[in-house]
């Protein structure tokens, strides 16, 4: 016999029409929503009722950009201060990080983590034991590796994770990542820093054979190979971080010398760079922040932000480099203003925004809502940022990022209602995730 829950009397936010829907009922049966409505039954003897009157529901929420393999291979010091960071009360040393962790992310009702850059075993494993009910956590989409011209950029990260990051210098490198990390269930695909055009053109080529979306991070502040505006000539319909489009939007003189430095010495380019910062957002021209967002709208490129991420470093510099701290503390300060202006230009033009933290605590991705909402992402844009956006650029939209008749039942409960304030999706009252209720406040 199937199991059917009935959610009653709850006020629905349909992300889809962007309205609120009072007092309805969702039936689910076993992992999938099956009626939405006013629902009467005359035999409730298999039906589990539960009466959600003045809570407020809505799908499950994904995490845009997390990076959840760095809680493998932690130290035991680290272990102990990720746990309280993360909020885990009473969390164990002895117990595995990221199964606690990832059950963290759904008790916070993020059901779905899109995952932009690790070693894809460790994450294919990591959604196999999800899948077999080992741990209790989101439905994982990952990239696995981030793809990028030798010398790695991300070497450093190797050493620590093996498979962080993939070479690819040339057309059958490209050919040869895309076949591998599609055979390992691989949702999407991450470049990252240097790529000659001609491979990075091939590789998109491939992608599009396998249907995998791609996300691009330009890399350093400056002297990007493949800048924001040609990643969005290639079809790359996703860009990282709020501060990656700075270089296209500077002013004529100022983007004009930094071109020309684009094959000096270091040295000239580190005083470019040192400059860059001093002006911080003067260095911008507000016509090419427009027109670049037109750009992006014409094309349907989404914009995941990952504010926090700069304003966590601003405050934790000794996390990103311990020995210059007054220096990167001052820079991702400048980063965070940088982000910040071209994110609230983007916010103004439409453009869809996804909620991600660059980390893998659950608590950040609340705290990114709220850099959002100071700058006037609407309440109902950050939720879609949140569900419905992700969920799109995915794919995956048939089966997440709504509550509707059909899609799986990973569904938010809530308190209170998180149109009058975003900080109120924090108010869990229940989650559901398959069908199954998984947390209850």
């Amino acid at each position: 016999m199937r199991e059917q829950i009935l959610i009653k009397n709850v006020n629905l936010l349909d992300v889809k029409e962007g309205v609120l829907r009072e007092n309805l009922d969702i039936l689910i049966e076993d992992q999938i929503i099956k009626e939405v409505g006013k629902l009467y039954f005359a035999d409730k003897e298999n039906v589990k009722t539960i009466d959600c009157s003045g809570k407020f529901a809505l799908p499950g929420l994904f995490e845009c950009h997390s990076h959840l393999s760095v809680l493998t291979n932690q130290p035991e010091k680290d272990r102990e201060e990720i746990l309280e960071e993360c909020g885990i009360a009473g969390g164990s040393l002895s117990e595995v990080l990221e199964k606690q962790v990832l059950k963290k992310f759904v008790e916070k009702g993020i059901t779905q983590v899109r995952d932009c850059g690790g070693p894809i075993e460790t994450l294919r494993g990591l959604k196999d034991k999800i899948s077999s009910r080992e741990y209790m956590g989101p439905e994982l989409f990952y990239s696995g590796p981030v793809l990028e011209k030798s010398p790695l950029r991300a070497e450093q990260m190797n050493q620590r994770w093996p498979g962080w990051s993939v070479a690819v210098d040339t057309l059958q490198d490209a050919e040869n990542i895309i076949q591998q990390i599609s055979k390992e269930d691989a949702a999407l695909v991450k470049t990252f820093s240097k790529f000659d055009f001609d491979v990075l053109k091939h590789l998109l080529d491939k992608t599009r054979e396998f249907n995998l979306p791609v996300t691009h991070d330009p890399g350093p502040t400056f002297f990007h190979s493949i800048p924001v505006d040609v990643a969005i000539d290639l079809g790359i319909r996703c860009i990282e971080h709020g501060k990656s489009p700075w270089y296209i939007v500077l002013k004529d003189g100022l983007k004009s010398e930094h071109d020309k430095l684009f094959d000096s010495s270091p040295e000239n380019k580190e005083a470019f760079i040192n400059r860059m910062f001093d002006l911080g957002v003067d260095s911008i021209s507000a016509t090419k922040l427009k027109s670049l967002g037109n750009r992006m709208l014409e094309n349907q490129v989404y914009f995941c932000p990952t504010l926090h991420v700069f304003k966590r470093y601003s405050e934790h510099p000794e996390e990103f480099n311990p020995d210059e701290l007054d220096k990167f503390r001052k820079r991702f300060e400048i980063l965070l203003k940088i982000g910040g202006v071209i994110t609230k230009e983007f916010i103004r033009q439409g453009i869809k925004i996804l909620v991600g933290q660059d980390g893998y605590n659950p608590l950040f991705t609340f705290d990114e809502m709220q850099l959002l909402k100071e700058l006037d992402l609407s309440e109902w844009e950050i939720i879609k940022g949140a569900t419905l956006h992700p969920a799109q650029w995915l794919g995956v939209d048939h089966k997440f990022g709504s509550v509707s008749p059909g899609k799986s039942a990973n569904i938010l409960i809530l308190n209170k209602n998180p149109l009058e304030d975003i900080v109120n999706l924090k108010t869990t009252h229940m989650v559901l995730k398959d069908g199954k209720i998984v947390f209850k406040g």
